[in-house]
């Protein structure tokens, strides 16, 4: 099984060497009219950019992380039981960020969802710089409410402009919250879902991989303290065994594959589904970022 995951992510190397930030969108293509809405420092482009950046070096990251080549030639898997979820996960959060915003086939959704990603960036960012600055740096507080405060308006001006309902409401006792939906991750992959562009699966994958990175026994505890599918009745897993003061190692495709589907089968399936994404979301980017039609 550690073969099967080299396997595929030699296959997507040739993603890796691309730098969305370097490709132009062109005139009149549909994401050029996204980006319309907007102004050009917070497009939908840029997020879209950022997302498949996100996404490929996360990655390479775990190629990096999973194996070890050899200066003779040969590729060694190097067992990590936490880490390589979190990378995972990442990529399926931004691949599937991509999908959603570029999927719709109706003009008028994608702008929407695009006011949805634009306006969770500005949301995120003012939570983040106005608790930082009140208590750090409360000088450079005021002038960051007003710069936030005119971002919220020029995201609900963008929505009145497209015939859409506001994204960011202010509630009684003056603070700013939002007046959408489909703002987070699990909304985002539950649209996907029902639209069906993702495996049904795909949704649980994610909650799996999120389970490892945060260190919830659930996801990396004993087998058999919670039910499921790698449960045994004896509650015990079987693992690669390692020298004392030294990281496991094996050859890709021999004994480390052999471990319990708890291990290797889990993060294979995992991995195959970060996998599928990225050529889905590279040739739905492509798409619209290029005028139709193709020749």
């Amino acid at each position: 099984m550690a073969a099967a995951i080299l396997a595929r992510l030699d296959e997507l190397e040739p993603f890796s060497a691309r730098d969305p930030a370097g490709e132009d969108v062109e005139p009149g293509s549909p994401l050029a009219l996204m980006d319309r809405h907007f102004a050009s420092s917070r497009s939908v482009s840029s997020l879209l950019q950022q997302s498949l950046a996100a996404a490929m070096d996360n990655l390479q990251a775990l190629r990096r992380l999973l194996f070890v080549e050899d200066p003779s030639g040969g590729v060694f898997y190097r067992l990590n039981s936490h880490a390589p979820y979190s990378l995972v996960r990442t990529v399926i959060e931004c691949g599937t960020t991509v999908l959603w915003a570029l999927q719709p086939e109706e003009g008028r959704e994608r702008i929407r969802r695009s006011l949805v990603l634009v306006a969770r960036d500005v949301f995120n960012a003012a939570s983040f710089w106005d608790a930082y600055l009140e208590e750090l740096h409360p000088d450079l507080h005021p002038d960051a409410q007003v710069s936030f405060e005119g971002l919220r308006h020029e995201v609900n001006e963008a929505a009145r402009a497209a015939g859409l309902p506001p994204i960011f409401t202010k509630k009684a006792e003056g603070r700013w919250g939002y007046a959408t939906k489909n703002r987070t991750q699990t909304a985002i992959l539950k649209d996907l879902r029902a639209d069906g562009g993702v495996p049904a699966e795909l949704i649980y994958i994610w909650q799996f991989c999120s389970g490892y990175s945060h260190g919830l026994e659930w996801a990396t505890g004993k087998p058999g303290s919670y039910p499921g599918p790698f449960s045994s009745q004896s509650g015990e897993l079987r693992r690669p065994s390692t020298e004392p003061g030294r990281p496991s190692s094996e050859r890709a495709g021999s004994s480390a594959e052999h471990g319990t589907a708890g291990g290797m089968e889990q993060l294979r399936r995992a991995s195959d589904a970060a996998c599928d994404l990225i050529p889905r979301a590279w040739g739905l980017y492509d798409l619209r970022r290029r005028v139709w039609p193709l020749l």
